[in-house]
């Protein structure tokens, strides 16, 4: 596809060593989500393992999203004071020694510390696909390459579940790590054969102070999540997280070093915007962590069938990225948000309903009607925000939605965990996980009204 797109304007063609350096990163992005989500189905087999409760082990997930979301803001400025090469390599290099840690772990906390190590990698590898295509492919092209890496984070979140419950219900967990690293051995080569070097035209200072003071902030949010059954203990990290926040929000004022801007804020819709996108994908890593435990836990399904139930909906939301785009060129937003919302409603009410009469089969259509639904939210809600901002500032805001996404997907797992293991059994968890969500699809028609309101656009 891409090399008749080409044909057809041959004063824009892209070479063989873009394309296969945009490859080469998207294949290191491709294994971070791949490994974030094939560990959801795990949880039950880990518990075991480790002799843990699941509130435990979902910190696998839940610190690997978070370390994630850190690393990503300083993209920026990582992008414009390192080599893209030398920003491959680093990325690739904390992949494989975090996965190489997590398939030896003889206990938990090595299990932990390798899934950190990977998180760096995966951040870094992200924003750097994203980079290289908006600073190496023709304008004309960038639309293709902008769908491909788009493609690229949607499969792997389709897959992972499926490809962790085969492995772990036939060859066992540590599979899942094992295998993967058979990419890395053909991914290096391409990878510095691809990417070449290129001087950088930066050297601005990075603001580690008010990094500082968000990692603070976001990290002391989760582990308040965590606490909240010790109201003593959750009080103190709600307390450390609203004075690293106010600390955060005063540095970004007062300082001229490079970070995150906040002054983007100002504009009602881009800050609707984001805590719509953020609440959806709370609600998709909540619902992908869950649905996996209640199939094995309650319906005692095998892990197999557990991942496999995620497949159909998550391929059919990938597929619908496409589709939703054209019909957002074509009839703006305000269709696509409303009814993509009551599409996400009417699959959370029947969940709520019917939690307790669930079989595999059921579930596996509910959740297709769940990933339809907030699909044509989640892409629209982000490309409508930043279509109404500056040039100037939709970088900046393009750096909001995606640090955000991934501290929202962290909180989600968390809070899902939460509810669920402090229920009498898990079934009656599950619901109160499903009522929790069908609350924030009301909160959105809320802030839909809001954003479509033109008087505050």
């Amino acid at each position: 596809m891409n090399t008749s797109l080409e044909n057809q304007s041959p004063g824009h063609k892209v070479s063989a060593k873009t394309r296969f350096s945009i490859v080469a990163v998207a294949f290191v992005a491709f294994l971070g989500i791949l490994a974030e989500t094939s560990l959801n189905v795990t949880f039950p087999t880990l518990e075991k393992t480790f002799g843990l409760p699941l509130g435990t082990v979902q910190w696998v997930t839940t610190a690997y999203l978070l370390v994630v979301a850190l690393v990503m803001p300083t993209s920026s400025y990582i992008s414009q004071r390192f080599q893209d090469r030398t920003l491959f390599f680093s990325a690739l290099a904390f992949f494989t020694i975090g996965d190489l840690l997590s398939l030896i772990s003889p206990n938990f906390t090595i299990l932990m510390m390798g899934r950190l190590i990977q998180g760096i990698g995966t951040g870094i590898a992200i924003p750097l696909m994203f980079n290289l295509v908006l600073t190496k492919i023709p304008r004309e092209r960038v639309g293709v390459w902008m769908g491909f890496a788009g493609m690229i984070l949607s499969i792997a979140p389709a897959l992972g579940p499926t490809y962790g419950g085969l492995l772990t219900g036939t060859i066992g967990w540590r599979m899942i790590f094992a295998l993967i690293l058979i990419i890395p051995v053909f991914v290096f080569p391409l990878g510095a054969w691809a990417i070449e070097q290129a001087p950088k035209k930066s050297s601005n200072k990075f603001d580690f102070v008010a990094f500082s003071f968000l990692s603070i902030a976001m990290t002391s949010a989760l582990l308040a999540l965590d606490a909240l059954t010790n109201p003593k203990m959750a009080a103190i990290w709600f307390i450390i997280f609203a004075l690293s926040l106010a600390a955060f929000i005063w540095r970004c004022k007062t300082s001229d070093l490079q970070f995150l801007d906040i002054e983007i804020f100002k504009s009602p819709t881009f800050t609707l915007s984001v805590l719509v996108y953020c609440l959806l994908q709370f609600a998709n890593l909540g619902i992908n962590f869950i649905i996996p435990n209640f199939l094995q836990i309650s319906l005692g399904t095998s892990s197999t069938l557990a991942g496999f139930a995620l497949l159909p909906g998550s391929l059919i939301g990938s597929a619908s990225q496409g589709p939703i785009g054209a019909l957002y060129d074509r009839k703006g937003a305000k269709g696509i948000l409303l009814s993509g919302n009551v599409i996400f409603f009417v699959a959370l009410v029947l969940l709520t309903i019917f939690t307790k009469n669930l079989t595999l089969v059921s579930l596996m259509a509910l959740y297709i009607l769940f990933t339809i639904g907030r699909s044509a939210g989640f892409a629209t809600t982000m490309t409508n925000s930043l279509a109404q901002l500056s040039p100037q500032k939709a970088a900046a805001g393009n750096a909001w939605f995606t640090t955000g996404s991934q501290f929202a997907a962290s909180a989600g797992t968390a809070t899902a965990s939460l509810i669920a293991t402090k229920a009498d059994n898990l079934t009656t968890g599950t619901q109160h996980v499903f009522i929790l969500f069908l609350g924030i699809t009301v909160v959105n028609f809320i802030f839909y009204s809001l954003i479509l309101n033109k008087k505050i656009n």
